[in-house]
Formats: structure tokens, sequence, C-alpha cells
């Protein structure tokens, strides 16, 4: 199962075949990184690979996040998006792989992003500080409008002597 990452389970696929993994995340993400790891010694690794995302499945209108290069290694690897998106199910389109073994191995695949909860409350964080910031300077504003005020009634007070 390669959501739950161990280690001894893994999506296994001839490397000769077209070869995809349809995702659904358990609500709409935001997501702005994907981690792949293969840690199986005697087969080929993702290299090219590109990640699809759409609301609904089943679907023929898939919109592309991203297309990356994974490097040939048994670590995990991280791959952000430059843009981040939301999606509901996730496509990952193995396009090619390292070595030339018989098999194509994925042992796991990690989502990373923002719920529409989490999205929501960074927005209002980020309006708050906006106005707070306004305020500030609408106060400031104020304080120097009353100090030149005071200023020119003095100034004008003793004119008047």
């Amino acid at each position: 199962d390669i959501l739950k990452g161990e280690k001894d389970k893994y999506m296994l696929s001839p490397c000769a075949a077209r070869k995809w993994v349809v995702v659904a995340l358990p609500e709409d993400i935001k997501v702005d990184a994907v981690a792949l790891s293969n840690h199986e010694l005697f087969s080929s690794s993702v290299r090219e690979w590109q990640l699809l995302g759409s609301m609904r499945y089943p679907t023929d209108m898939w919109f592309e996040l991203g297309k990356f290069e994974a490097a040939d290694t048994k670590q995990t690897q991280e791959f952000l998006l430059t843009a981040p998106n939301w999606a509901r199910y996730l496509k990952l389109r193995l396009i090619s792989h390292h070595r030339s073994e018989h098999y194509c191995t994925l042992s796991s695949i990690a989502v990373f992003g923002q719920t529409v909860m989490d999205d929501f409350a960074e927005s209002m964080e980020l309006q708050a500080e906006k106005l707070e910031d306004m305020r500030a300077r609408v106060h400031s504003a104020a304080a120097e409008g009353k100090e030149a005020a005071g200023q020119e009634g003095k100034a004008a007070g003793q004119e008047g002597k």
C-alpha cells in the first residue's frame, strides 16, 4: 500500500507498461508538495513523472500540477509544486524510469498541502494583519494632523499679538 509507506508493500508494474496511479484524498487539498520513495533493491525506480489533479473521479478532465524528475535513490524525495492548486484526486503518471530492470516499483507517496479550513484561517489571519496595519496608519496620520493643526494654531495666535 503506497499510501501507508510500508516498506514491504509497494506498487509493482512491468516497466514496459503504461504506469499511473490515482489517489483519492480525504478532502479537497491545496496541494503544494508531494514526496515519493522507492525502497526496492532489484527494480527500476521512477525517473520522470507527471502529477495531475481533479476535483471529480472518474474523469477525463485532469489538470497538470507539475512535471518532475526523481533521482535514482532509495531515499524519500520531496517535490514542490511551483503553483499550488486545489485537488481531491491525484493521478501520478510515471513517464520514465532509472535502470533496466523488468519491474518498476513505487514504495510510497505522501501529499502535503492545506485543507479549505486551513486556507480560510490563513486568509483571515492575513486580513486581520492588513486591517491592523491600516488602523495604525490611520491613527498615525490623525496624530500627525492634530499635531500640525496645533502648531498652526499656536503660530496664528502669536501673529495676532
